[in-house]
């Protein structure tokens, strides 16, 4: 567990979060309940059907009864099933009893309700679900692209390339707008101000630097560095700009005459496309041996996140501090 993770959990203690836990049903989020509540990160919530959450809690000798559970095969409180209904334009009257009895929907208004922090979910439920419900949470205020990112601690790296960085987006926007990008790197630059802890220095990728090639999807990231610099002009920022002079001061030094503050130190990582983000985070992980945490959903007016379905224990864990840690104002 990196440094990164470590503070955010240190955080979380200083705080009284309730973080409900959808997937209660699973080995690994019991486990991970068991450890949230242990470090005192937070109160967890275990979500499900209370049978067949204490059938797995029995077989696998993990000790719930010091855990919350929320059966929902029950009848839930009727101002739940209430505070649902549009919240989504899929969400209405008829469906909204049958949508309840869903652990992942009973966060989600358990959410509204401020019954619970935060709502931690993905390591059963894929990426599809977990967004759907959680776009019922809408956004904050002032936000109209929703986006998501992850923390990766990496392991042996080379050039000066920072420890920790933050991938955007890597599970939401499939071929994002110029405004899109642009949006994602705003919030994803003030989403490390909170986590990393340190100053956010956003590299817009491409396969191009400085327009060393002509191509539509360069010209859409060079524009959306623009339209960053017009609206947050303190954010620190770089693009387009291939990923190796974005992490390297070597590099940058090679290709660029005037590097600036981004280039060779970038910690915030922006990726033209779904395709990209999703492809590089997961081959760090998986061939650099990074920790990923995340996907961590940004944007949203409360906490959410969206674990990968490979999540170890360790990762849920992590990416409970880490949601906790990002509600802060």
């Amino acid at each position: 567990m990196n440094d990164v993770i470590k503070n955010c959990i240190e955080h979380c203690k200083s705080k009284t979060c309730r973080v409900a836990l959808p997937e209660g049903e699973d080995p690994r989020v019991q486990a991970a309940a068991l450890e949230i509540r242990k470090q005192n990160i937070a109160t967890p919530i275990l979500l499900g059907d209370h049978s067949k959450i204490s059938a797995v809690a029995t077989a696998n000798n993990i000790d719930l009864s010091n855990i919350e559970i929320v059966d929902t095969t029950k009848a839930e409180p009727a101002h739940l099933s209430q505070i649902l209904v549009g919240k989504k334009k899929k969400i209405t009257t008829d469906n909204v009893a049958d949508l309840i009895k869903l652990p992942l929907y009973r966060s989600i208004a358990m959410l509204h309700s401020d019954e619970v922090d935060a709502m931690v979910a993905g390591a059963v439920l894929p990426t599809a679900r977990v967004l759907e419900a959680s776009f019922a949470v809408g956004p904050q205020p002032g936000i109209t692209t929703l986006s998501s990112f992850f923390i990766m601690a990496l392991k042996n790296q080379t050039d000066c390339v920072a420890e920790t960085l933050l991938f955007a987006d890597c599970a939401i926007n499939i071929a994002p707008t110029e405004e899109q990008l642009a949006e994602i790197a705003i919030t994803s630059a003030r989403s490390a101000e909170k986590i990393l802890n340190v100053e956010p220095r956003v590299a817009m990728l491409s396969f191009s630097t400085h327009s060393s090639a002509s191509h539509a999807s360069v010209s859409k990231v060079s524009a959306a560095v623009e339209i960053v610099r017009s609206r947050a002009p303190d954010i620190k920022i770089d693009g387009d700009i291939q990923v190796d002079a974005a992490l390297s001061t070597r590099v940058a030094n090679t290709k660029l005459s005037n590097p600036g503050e981004v280039a060779g130190r970038a910690n915030v990582l922006i990726f033209p496309d779904l395709n990209a983000g999703n492809i590089a985070y997961k081959l760090v992980q998986y061939c650099g041996g990074a920790q990923a945490t995340g996907p961590i959903l940004q944007g949203f007016a409360k906490p959410v996140c969206d674990l990968s379905r490979g999540a170890s224990v360790e990762d849920i864990i992590s990416a409970a501090a880490v949601t906790i840690t990002l509600s802060d104002n």
